[in-house]
């Protein structure tokens, strides 16, 4: 990704403290959140909209769909961004929500486009969700694996986010409390 990209790992998001794989901004494209997982297909036993059924070593496991999951960590962050009003529309029929789009996608590192395409996984993830094992390699060529990024959002908007705007969402996803030298705590 070119270097007007910022690409948050592992971040602690909402009251739940929900900690999504990558959440990316684009200060023209606006936020992606990708859920990473390296199940390979031979560990997928079931798989439907809401849930799936994996084989790990401790056994079968039953977890919620990581586009799902993917799709409710995005839902957490816009919930807490759009309480900032610097951050939303003030008036019109878009009055409160974001001024930049948002999506949410899923990234499978141990199975290719075939097969998925061979397990008709797109019957329960959307195939424009989903960046496989090989569309991701070095051998890809970057505008590519962008826009299959970039398909992942459901609308595009004309308009850039600014500095100040990209500021304020970097402090919802990683709020401070700064702290004087002056004041003494302890006396």
């Amino acid at each position: 990704l070119e270097e007007d990209y910022l690409c948050w790992y592992d971040v602690s998001i909402g009251e739940r403290t929900q900690h999504p794989d990558f959440v990316i901004v684009h200060p023209s494209r606006g936020l992606l959140v990708l859920e990473v997982k390296d199940w390979k297909s031979s560990t997928m036993l079931n798989v439907d909209k809401q849930h799936a059924q994996i084989l790990t070593p401790q056994g079968i496991k039953n977890v919620l769909n990581p586009i799902e999951q993917a799709r409710q960590y995005m839902f957490a962050i816009t919930n807490k961004l759009e309480r900032d009003p610097q951050l939303t529309w003030s008036d019109g029929k878009w009055m409160g929500k974001l001024i930049f789009p948002y999506g949410h996608g899923l990234v499978l590192t141990n199975i290719s486009r075939k097969q998925f395409d061979d397990a008709n996984f797109a019957e329960v993830v959307p195939e424009h969700l989903v960046i496989c094992q090989d569309e991701m390699t070095e051998s890809v060529d970057p505008e590519l694996f962008q826009k299959r990024l970039w398909a992942m959002f459901p609308v595009k908007f004309d308009r850039r986010l600014s500095l100040p705007q990209i500021d304020r969402i970097r402090w919802h996803m990683f709020p401070e409390i700064r702290l004087t030298q002056q004041q003494d705590m302890f006396s």
